[in-house]
């Protein structure tokens, strides 16, 4: 085991290591594959996996590659969607912050196209609510300048970047998300894997995290030894690369690699009083989950096919009209529910 590690540990060294994301892995393939085709033009990408999976480093890499990093790169999350006047400064550049003049366009030749901003990258898309999915929308496809509020207007010639841990399918299937709007940024989708089904470049992520944290606390912590690094391979991460982020910062801080086995061993112990997962999740509710879900797919299928008319969802799926409100409510959408409509607020 510890040759192997040092194997994977040395092809590593060759890696820079703002693409460390990528890695060395089969998993990883398709999606460097695509990003060598994508990464130098301004094509919209989706960036989609678990949470922690290393969607930003994914989006700061695209980033790098174009449209470069003498240009802005502007993060947008939910935490933001009360307005987006109060997100303006994410979108408009001030001069000091990527050559950009006051109409919000970068000067020529200060990212290899003439005017183009920078890259918005919106962290959590499927999260934005209606407004801010639609004024999204106005600044993917109005040719002139898109309105942000009251005052501020933004060129759209930018790069856009979004991810999500969500599944978007079933958020436009009960009208949470613009279906035009996914199909707006879902140009090229990159699907990133859980850290657990590329275990190949844990060691790569090892290396990362030990030189940056070193930097940072500036501490002289040394390598992390063949046998931790070998530990670290076989955990599961259900925190993925953040879950990892953590614990080489414990490390670095600590400088102990027998304590990090020894806490990754712990937490391998099953609780003498907890079941196993087999013994809590019998094959009866799994298969009584998978045809609730089926259900609910087709009840929304009905409700979108008769515009939200309950009335009408229920007789075309051959039920009572209570039944139907039963149905929806044990769904998780509140029986009343109206779905805006889109084309109205546009």
């Amino acid at each position: 085991m510890a040759g192997a590690v040092a194997a994977i540990t040395t092809r590593y060294a060759t890696l820079p290591p703002d693409e460390v994301v990528l890695g060395i892995s089969g998993a990883m393939g398709e999606a460097r594959d695509k990003l060598e085709k994508v990464a130098c033009t301004d094509a919209p990408v989706l960036i989609r996996g678990e949470a922690g999976t290393g969607k930003e480093f994914l989006a700061r890499l695209i980033h790098k590659r174009y449209p470069g990093e003498i240009t802005p790169f502007h993060k947008v999350t939910p935490a933001g969607r009360a307005g987006w006047r109060k997100s303006a400064s994410f979108v408009v550049p001030r001069d000091d912050a990527g050559g950009a003049n006051g109409n919000g366009h970068s000067r020529a030749g200060d990212s290899g196209r003439p005017g183009c901003i920078g890259t918005l990258y919106f962290h959590e898309v499927a999260e934005l609510n209606s407004i801010f999915q639609r004024n999204l929308m106005h600044l993917l496809h109005d040719d002139n300048s898109a309105r942000m509020g009251p005052s501020e207007y933004c060129s759209p010639l930018f790069r856009t970047i979004c991810s999500t841990k969500h599944d978007i399918e079933r958020e436009m299937s009960v009208g949470n998300f613009r279906e035009d709007l996914f199909y707006s940024i879902n140009i090229v989708s990159l699907q990133l894997p859980p850290l657990r089904a590329r275990r190949e470049d844990i060691p790569g992520w090892v290396q990362y995290f030990w030189q940056s944290f070193r930097s940072e606390f500036d501490l002289d912590t040394p390598a992390p030894p063949h046998p931790l690094v070998a530990a670290l391979q076989e955990h599961d991460w259900p925190g993925n690369i953040r879950e990892l982020a953590n614990v080489m910062r414990r490390y670095v801080l600590l400088g102990s690699g027998d304590a990090i086995i020894k806490e990754l061993a712990e937490r391998l112990k099953p609780r003498p009083d907890s079941e196993t997962p087999s013994a809590r999740i019998s094959l009866r509710r799994l298969a009584r989950r998978e045809a609730q879900e089926i259900e609910h797919k087709i009840i929304f299928k009905a409700l979108r096919e008769t515009q939200w008319n309950r009335k009408r969802a229920a007789r075309l799926l051959n039920i009572s009209y209570r039944t139907l409100l039963y149905k929806i409510k044990e769904a998780g959408v509140p029986p009343k529910r109206i779905v805006v409509n889109r084309e109205k607020q546009n």
